[in-house]
C-alpha cells in the first residue's frame, strides 16, 4: 500500500492461511483458551518487508472483549557475515474491542544457521503505552532443527517477560508480573500444508493472575497447542 502499484506487484509475495487450537503469544492465550484462525501475507520490498496477520480472538477478556486483532509490521534484515540481524516495527490493532486496546512494538532479532541447527535470540519491546498499563519486554531464545531425510522440525525456545506499571492493564501482558515461559513443539512439513504441535507453559502460578478485566487466568497455564498450515 505504500509503494506504486507496479512496483508492489513485482514483488515476491508469501501468504498462508492457519487453524491453532490457541492462539499463543509468550506463553499465554490471546483468544481465551479458545481455538483461532488466521491468515497472513509478507510483501518482500526489497531492502524491507512488509507484513499482515489477521487472527480471531474470540471475545478475549484479555483484550477488552475483541473480535479480532491485525498484525501489521514492517522491518528489514541486516547480513552481518553468518549472522542475520532484524529490526522490526510492529502495531497490533484490536477489532470489536469494548475500548481502545491497540498497542506497538519494536524488534531487534539475531539469528546463525548452522547446517540443520538454527539459532535465535528476539527482544520485543513495548514502549510505555496506556493501552498495556506501562512498557513491556519479551526476550527470547530458542533453537530448532530439521530430522536427517525427514520433513520434521523440532524446536525449543524459552523466554522471559517483564516491564513497568502495576494497573489493570498491565495485567494484559504480565498477568502476574514479571514471568518466564517456554515451549517444545515438532512440526511436520511437506508444501504447502504443515501440522505442529507444541506444549508451551509458564511460571505464572494456579490463581497468582492479578484480580482484573484483562488478567484472564484461565489462558496463562499450562497448555498443549496444535495448528495446522496451508501456505501459498
Amino acid at each position: 500500500m505504500l509503494l506504486p502499484a507496479g512496483a508492489a506487484w513485482a514483488q515476491p509475495l508469501e501468504a498462508g492461511a492457519e487453524a491453532a487450537s490457541d492462539d499463543v503469544r509468550a506463553g499465554i492465550s490471546w483468544s481465551g483458551g479458545r481455538a483461532s484462525a488466521s491468515a497472513d501475507a509478507r510483501l518482500d520490498l526489497g531492502a524491507m518487508d512488509t507484513s499482515l496477520r489477521l487472527a480471531t480472538l474470540r471475545r478475549a477478556p484479555r483484550h477488552a472483549g475483541a473480535d479480532l486483532v491485525a498484525d501489521v509490521a514492517i522491518g528489514r534484515d541486516w547480513t552481518l557475515g553468518p549472522v542475520i540481524l532484524r529490526t522490526e516495527a510492529v502495531g497490533h490493532v484490536f477489532a470489536g474491542a469494548s475500548q481502545s486496546m491497540d498497542f506497538g512494538e519494536l524488534v531487534l532479532g539475531v539469528r546463525y544457521g548452522l547446517g540443520p541447527l538454527r539459532l535465535a535470540a528476539t527482544a520485543w519491546y513495548a514502549p510505555h503505552q496506556s493501552t498495556i498499563g506501562g512498557d513491556n519486554l519479551h526476550l527470547r531464545a530458542g533453537a530448532d532443527a530439521g530430522l536427517p531425510g525427514m520433513p520434521i522440525t523440532l524446536l525449543a525456545s524459552i523466554g522471559h517477560t517483564a516491564g513497568g506499571g502495576h494497573g489493570p492493564r498491565a495485567a494484559r501482558l504480565r498477568p502476574a508480573g514479571d514471568y518466564t515461559d517456554w515451549k517444545l513443539g515438532a512440526e511436520y512439513a511437506r508444501y504447502p500444508l504443515s501440522l505442529g504441535l507444541e506444549y508451551v507453559g509458564t511460571t505464572i502460578a494456579a490463581g497468582g493472575a492479578a484480580a482484573g478485566p484483562f488478567a484472564d487466568p484461565s489462558g496463562a497455564g499450562d497448555r498443549v497447542v496444535a495448528r495446522v498450515r496451508l501456505s501459498f
